[in-house]
């Protein structure tokens, strides 16, 4: 039977970088439905925004925002077309370009963008661009500097859950298990629930030649729901608890 790890790879669009002195209503009201993951009204309210200032940078980055959890990519590209030309020192329009770019699966330009929005960013730096760079770098199979933009993401926050997953999975990768199991312990402190990182502990462990460790971490995973953690009990456990 083939053993694999699983992990969600989610790209964090919501988060904001940027502070702005003043909105219009639209603007504001367009925030609150955006939040809520109200999106067509969002989208409604910022358009009506910038329709009477195209300028208006926060609806931009609403706008930009809503498109991208709607996976509205060509809207979401014309948004971010015009708020680069007006703004192009602002590096959260880079790091929005950079997202697009990892849902088109266009890694290398997402972590050109996400280069642009570091080197933008002085010494106030947005989580997520260390975040999403990492996320790029993995599925290009970079794991080595996705350790890094994960390790430097928990730089910022050290109770970062998303960081610690997916370091936890790159140091899995590059076998580096003693450090991968570190990271999951570190997630399953943050949300005893959690059962794909019990399962993934456990492949860890297993890998690593730890059978006695991996299989109480499968019952663990299994109990919560996760079918693979069911069926490497059956392959690998013979019953052991």
């Amino acid at each position: 039977m083939k053993q694999i790890i699983c992990i969600v790879l989610s790209l964090v669009i919501l988060s904001s970088s940027s502070a702005f002195a003043q909105t219009s209503s639209a603007t504001s009201n367009g925030m609150q439905k955006l939040e809520v993951r109200e999106l067509p009204e969002a989208i409604k309210l910022f358009e009506q925004a910038l329709k009477q200032n195209s300028k208006d940078e926060a609806a931009l980055s609403g706008i930009i925002r809503a498109h991208l959890l709607s996976e509205n990519l060509r809207d979401a590209q014309k948004y971010i077309d015009n708020a680069l030309k007006e703004f192009p020192s602002n590096p959260e329009f880079h790091m929005r370009r950079g997202i697009l770019n990892n849902m088109r699966g266009q890694y290398r330009r997402a972590i050109e963008d996400f280069n642009n929005a570091l080197g933008l960013s002085g010494e106030s730096v947005d989580i997520q661009i260390y975040i999403n760079r990492g996320v790029a770098h993995m599925q290009d199979e970079n794991y080595g500097d996705a350790i890094a933009d994960f390790t430097d993401a928990l730089k910022i926050n050290p109770r970062h859950a998303s960081s610690l997953n997916y370091r936890a999975f790159a140091n899995y990768q590059m076998q580096n298990f003693a450090e991968s199991i570190s990271d999951y312990n570190k997630v399953i402190d943050l949300n005893p629930d959690n059962a794909m990182a019990y399962y993934n502990r456990g492949m860890a462990h297993l890998r690593a030649g730890n059978k006695a460790q991996a299989c109480p971490d499968f019952h663990q995973a299994c109990s919560r729901g996760n079918v693979n953690a069911c069926r490497m009990i059956v392959t690998e456990c013979s019953g052991a608890r």
